[in-house]
């Protein structure tokens, strides 16, 4: 699945986790605009694995700076382009 097709559920998680509107924002708005700092992104990056049921790397949290980008990370993941453990799953 193309990134864009997780805009809508990446913008929806921006937008509780930030508490912003999302007539305010557009996919490509850097967080950092929104006063959003590591922490928060942080924070989104755990939203984004409880909502898909996956693992992202941490690795990644330095891609998270803007919708965009958030959905390509999700879209790699669950594309597999990115290691990924689901929750739940034990390793080993």
């Amino acid at each position: 699945m193309p990134a864009a097709d997780y805009f809508d559920r990446i913008t929806a998680l921006v937008c509780r986790v930030f508490d912003v509107d999302a007539a305010t924002i557009d996919t490509d708005t850097p967080f950092a605009e929104m006063g959003v700092d590591s922490r928060q992104r942080v924070r989104l990056l755990v939203e984004v694995e409880v909502e898909f049921g996956l693992e992202i790397d941490l690795d990644e949290l330095d891609r998270l700076v803007d919708i965009r980008n958030a959905a390509e990370v999700l879209a790699e993941t669950i594309e597999g382009d990115r290691p990924v453990v689901r929750l739940g799953q034990r390793t080993g």
